[in-house]
């Protein structure tokens, strides 16, 4: 497996960016830091303020993910001002079809080359508590928790 990243086109960002915005609106939702009435609206307002010019916003890099010419997944990094800086990963997507075959590590490697290629010198990331697959993925390539949120229903 020799996964490739390659810039993402006008009309992949025009497919992404609303299953995106939806998929990050229902996150919040499920795990109750959105309430539902207004989760989707702050997700568009967030979108809009990181990526005010769509796949053409400066130090954000939103690539498509593909082995041997065929799309695998997506991933959307933050990338460093200066050399030094960190890379953030704000998403990373494994097609539905091609999950559970290493294609969200071999994604998460080219993200860190990808990073080191920019000078960055270190790779962040953020992952819902109840997403068990991802952390343990994370975990297992020795990513570390730097910052945990707990929270209680009342």
């Amino acid at each position: 497996m020799d996964v490739v990243l390659r810039p993402m086109t006008e009309a992949e960002y025009a497919d992404w960016v609303t299953s995106a915005i939806s998929s990050y609106a229902d996150d919040h939702i499920r795990m109750g830091s959105m309430p539902a009435d207004k989760a989707h609206d702050m997700a568009t307002k967030q979108f809009a303020e990181l990526l005010p010019d769509g796949p053409h916003t400066a130090r954000h890099d939103l690539l498509v993910a593909e082995d041997a010419g065929e799309r695998v997944g997506l991933l959307w990094l933050n990338m460093p001002e200066r050399a030094g800086d960190m890379v953030f990963v704000y998403d990373v997507e494994v097609d539905q079809s091609k999950r559970r075959q290493g294609y969200g590590r071999a994604i998460m490697l080219a993200a860190e080359e990808h990073g080191r290629q920019a000078g960055a010198s270190s790779i962040r990331l953020h992952v819902f508590g109840d997403n068990t697959t991802a952390r343990r993925l994370y975990e297992s390539l020795g990513y570390e928790a730097t910052n945990i949120h707990m929270a209680k229903p009342l």
